[in-house]
This record gives structure tokens, sequence and C-alpha cells, in this order.
């Protein structure tokens, strides 16, 4: 008896996964736990194990296809078996991604709410939501670009043929969904006529991304279209609004300096500004619990437990990771969990434990010389920070102008789940533990 073989969900927020590869050939023969396919969403690489013993026929996702959670991928099949040519059990909405009008939310009239404890549950108007958005296939041709200083982006199955016909993945242009390196891409650079070898020490140094040539088609599909997809869905279902206040960043910075000079010799690494910035929205959120809130159906639930998510750049993609519990952990707990998910994002090695569950997320555009921007909600968290960069500027003090270190806080919230004055409240806690840092010790 055929057995089918869907994508599987891989966290709460999960809609869809684009297919990077199949690891096997289709009439091959494969057991069941044997990893088949690699596929992405726009959080996390994952694979997926064959559930029964058999015959990998009637694959219907081939590679760059985005198909719905519990969407029909494949079939296992008997010795001499044709697989079904339907799909018995079909997601909702089919396995396709359908596209139609955005419906209007409905209105709301705001009204201020008291304080209230952790793990509450707070009844909420009916909200209507819009559908999601299509991710169209592409068609057009795409010019891929080498990455210059970035991570190799390549299919586990393309690493091991690499490995096993001595190619260097540096040098081979992937022709897979987001310029993955696939399998074909190894084999074709392996067939091509020697060229000069390239150092075998090369010095990598922080160079941008060539642009594109003008006139370049990029597809909107693959993983590029599952985060276009959520980033859209995040502002059309939620009542979205930036709050935007600057901190005297002189103490912030003093007292990481102070840390990141006492500690570097014991714990190997310096301890950074995110390390603090956690620490410090950890100490807020557990003080405002109303932020630590996400909307699940018609309620509003108020999290018992605050898992601090901040964006991260792993190669050419970002992704947020969460350090769990960072309320209850000491400073150098959360510097070391940062290093740890860090290191794990560059090398694709973070889990989906990771990546899921997060109640709050900060971003940092800082270090690229950005002062001020509006965040985009991470679904389904209700707040998220921005952090801008740190800049000397003239200020007046007791009749002076003095120059002061100055850092700019923008802050998006869910209107929807908290007003504007909560907001504020939460964002000023946070401007006071960034210029007075001292009080969470």
């Amino acid at each position: 008896m055929a057995t089918p073989i869907r994508m599987p969900l891989m966290g709460m927020t999960m809609e869809e996964g684009v297919v990077s590869e199949w690891l096997v050939d289709e009439g091959e023969t494969i057991s069941k736990g044997q990893e088949i396919l690699e596929f992405e969403t726009d959080k996390i690489n994952a694979r997926v194990e064959a559930p029964a013993d058999g015959l990998l026929g009637g694959v219907v996702a081939q590679s760059g296809d985005a198909v719905k959670v519990q969407g029909l991928l494949a079939w296992v099949l008997e010795d001499g078996e044709t697989a079904p040519t339907e799909d018995p059990d079909p997601p909702a909405g089919g396995g396709q991604t359908t596209e139609t009008e955005p419906a209007v939310p409905a209105p709301r009239v705001p009204v201020e709410a008291p304080a209230m404890q952790a793990s509450t549950t707070v009844a909420e108007a009916p909200v209507v939501t819009a559908p999601q958005a299509s991710v169209v296939p592409a068609t057009a041709q795409v010019v891929q670009v080498p990455k210059v200083g970035a991570r190799v982006k390549a299919s586990p199955l393309a690493k091991r043929v690499a490995r096993d016909l001595g190619v260097d993945l540096a040098t081979v242009v992937g022709t897979g969904p987001g310029g993955r390196i696939i399998e074909q891409d190894v084999v074709n650079v392996s067939k091509a006529p020697a060229a000069v070898a390239p150092s075998t020490n090369p010095t990598v140094a922080p160079v941008a991304v060539p642009e594109l040539p003008a006139g370049s088609v990029i597809p909107l599909a693959g993983v590029r279209g599952v985060i276009a997809d959520r980033m859209q869905q995040s502002l059309q279902q939620s009542a979205q609004v930036t709050l935007v206040a600057e901190a005297d960043a002189r103490r912030f910075h003093d007292l990481r300096t102070e840390l990141a000079s006492r500690h570097e010799a014991t714990l190997g690494f310096r301890i950074s500004y995110n390390d603090i910035l956690v620490r410090i929205c950890a100490q807020a959120l557990r003080e405002h619990t109303r932020v630590n809130a996400s909307i699940v159906g018609e309620e509003i639930h108020l999290h018992d437990v605050v898992h601090v998510g901040l964006a991260m750049e792993a190669g050419t993609d970002l992704v947020v990771a969460n350090v769990k519990h960072a309320d209850r952990k000491s400073l150098v707990e959360i510097a070391n969990d940062i290093r740890s998910l860090v290191t794990r994002a560059r090398s694709d090695g973070l889990g989906l434990d990771d990546i899921t569950g997060g109640t709050f997320t900060i971003t940092n555009l800082g270090t690229y010389g950005v002062d001020a921007f509006t965040p985009v909600l991470n679904p389904p968290e209700s707040a998220i920070l921005g952090v801008g960069a740190l800049r000397e500027k003239a200020v007046a003090d007791d009749g002076q102008v003095i120059a002061r270190l100055s850092m700019t806080l923008s802050l998006t919230f869910d209107h929807r789940v908290l007003d504007g004055a909560p907001a504020a409240r939460f964002l000023a806690r946070i401007r006071e533990l960034i210029e007075q840092p001292y009080l969470l010790l």
C-alpha cells in the first residue's frame, strides 16, 4: 500500500516549506527513517525522513517548489505498485498557495487594561485577518552571483559529492533555490577543464556582495518568497505602531567596556552590546507582562516565559535565534548562549528549538550606521525593538553644550495587544536601564 510523504510542521508559525533537493532519486529503494529530502523555511533548513520502507515514487514536488504543511511531496511504493494520481488527504486549501483578495481588519476601540500577571488570558474581539499571499513559481532566468566572503550554502548531498570528487565548494556557483549549491553543480565543476588553482590560504576581507547587473530578474519564489510572504502577513494581520526614543548611552558604553575587559580572559571573548541589551529587555519584559504576549485565536495570551530573540546574519540569510529564559540568566550566561547561537547560525547548525518559541525580538542595525528604523513584528510576537548606532551628539547640559553618546531605540508593537501608554512605559524602562545599567546588578 502506497504511503504518502508529506511536508512536516517545523514550528507553530510554519505554513509552508521550499524543497531544496531530493537526496535520493525516484525509483530508489529507501528505508524507514532515512533522510530523503532537504527543505527550507524562512527560519531553518531541515530534512524529511522516509515514513516507511519501499521505493521512492510519484514525486510531485521538485527543487524550488513551495509546499504547504502536510502537502504531498511523493510516495513510498511497494514493488510493482503505481503511485496514486490524487492526494487522498490534502491539506486545507490544497497543497499550493492560493491568491485571494485581502480582507479588511475589523475596527476596534482601544481600551486601557490594568496590569496583569503572566499566564493570563485576555478575551479579544474577533479579528478578520488577511489570507496568505501567493508565492508564484519563477519562470524568468536568474543571474547567479558568487558570494564574496560569505559562508558556502550547499545541500548535504552536494557536500558529500564534493568531498568524494575533491571539489572546492568555494569555486562552485549554486543553481538551487537562493543560490544553494546542489549535486549537479558539483558534478558540472568536476567535469569542467582544470583552471588556475585558487590560493589554498585565501585572505577573506569584508567585501560587499556584488550587485546584480541592471535588468536582472529575481524571482519572488523559494525561501525569498516565503520571507516576503511572512513579512506581508505580519503587516496585514497586525496593527503595527512604532515608538522612537533616544537614550543617553554613556554609562551603557562604559559598562560594556569594563565588562569586556574584565571577562575576556575567562570567557575567551568580549561581552557585547547585544549581550547587555538582551539582559535589559528580559528585565523589562518581566516587569511589563502585557508586552510579552501573543494573540491566539480571539484571546491575548500573556507568556509565562521570557524568550528573547536576536536577529543575526547567517551567510546571506537572516535568522532570529532565541535566548531561552533570558530573565533567569546572568549576563555571562546570556553572552555564552548568544555566542553559541551565532556560531551555529553561521554553520547551518541551528535546531528547531533555537528559532522557535520566541516572545520578543531585538534587531540591531547600529553596526551598519543606521540610526532609526521601523522593525517589522516577528509573528506571533507582539513587540520588537530596533537598536540604532551609538552617536556622539551635541546637547545642552546645565547651560553648557557637551558631546553626549546617544542611541536611538525604535519599538514596534501590535496595537491590538496593547495601547500606546503601556508600550511607552515599556520603552521608557528600557531607556532607563540603558542610561543606568548598573540597576541590573
